[in-house]
């Protein structure tokens, strides 16, 4: 088609040259038509050239195209793939959970009907002696001694569970000095050997009660020669118990005080020097004998 048109343009010029010029400048034509056709011949090599770049690069551009396309529908297909995975995970999770917790109740339900299902005690005395009395009895008393009601009034309902322990003892460390010995100070006995419940707290010497109920508390402390001192229980801001201690000029002495009390959960329980009467002299804690505080709850 370009070789048509060119050829066209050429025949154009041509018959132009040969209408207008002079037959003194026909061999001057000639060379310049002949330029003319050269100049056309390249023009139509380098179109040729241009095609052949913007073939190359158009089949470059479809090449990108198509792998672009494959890359995008691997992509599509793996997101389809993760997606029904994470949809087959999250159903098996949920038939999972609802699994374990339909099984859960089976287990605690069956373990309520376990824990309240009632029994006779066997070996009590009372129930040989009411078989004893059925096998010598007559049709109408064995009748009456197996109804289901009688049988029923046998039936003993479990105990209680037994709640836990609570319970503590600590000793002084050491010697409170004389000096030290104020009014109103709350001794503290650090040396923690039993603390069933975690009530106690021996770095301010104070018993957080755990639960609430009757306990009893103990504690003793020990004076020097010619000393003497009040100490006093207490329940928050209440004195609940008192003890004093004079000793004589020479050696020592020691003196216990008892409470038994009952107590609510959160109460601070701990002893302190009295500040209702004179005193003078150490707290004392040492080889000869260890000042204590104790308490347990009663079940």
């Amino acid at each position: 088609m370009s070789q048509f048109w060119l050829f066209g343009v050429w025949v154009l010029v041509f018959g132009m040259v040969q209408c207008h010029e002079s037959p003194e400048t026909e061999s001057l034509s000639y060379v310049d038509v002949k330029n003319l056709m050269q100049r056309v011949i390249l023009l139509e090599e380098s179109l040729r050239m241009e095609k052949e770049r913007n073939d190359e690069l158009e089949e470059k551009v479809n090449s990108l195209v198509t792998n672009l396309e494959q890359t995008k529908r691997k992509f599509e297909d793996k997101c389809t793939s993760l997606e029904m995975k994470l949809q087959k995970h999250q159903d098996s999770e949920t038939k999972s959970g609802l699994f374990d917790t339909h099984h859960s109740a089976e287990n605690k339900t069956q373990k309520l009907k376990n824990d309240h299902k009632p029994f006779i005690d066997w070996q009590r005395p009372w129930y040989s002696l009411l078989k004893t009395h059925e096998s010598n009895a007559g049709p109408e008393v064995r009748e009456r001694i197996s109804s289901p009601n009688l049988q029923r009034r046998l039936l003993v309902q479990p105990s209680p569970v037994t709640p836990l322990p609570v319970a503590f003892y600590a000793q002084k460390s050491s010697t409170t000095p004389k000096s030290e010995a104020a009014a109103d100070r709350v001794i503290v006995y650090d040396n923690v050997k039993t603390n069933t419940g975690n009530g106690y707290h021996p770095s301010i010497g104070v018993f957080i009660v755990p639960e609430s109920g009757m306990y009893v508390f103990t504690w003793s402390f020990r004076n020097g020669y010619d000393e003497y001192q009040s100490t006093q229980l207490m329940v928050n801001n209440n004195e609940e118990g008192r003890m004093h201690l004079h000793q004589a000029p020479v050696g020592s002495a020691s003196a216990t005080g008892i409470s038994v009390l009952h107590v609510n959960k959160g109460d601070d329980v701990y002893v302190k020097i009295s500040s209702f009467t004179s005193h003078t002299g150490s707290v004392i804690s040492d080889n000869w004998g260890k000042s204590f505080y104790a308490g347990w709850r009663l079940n």
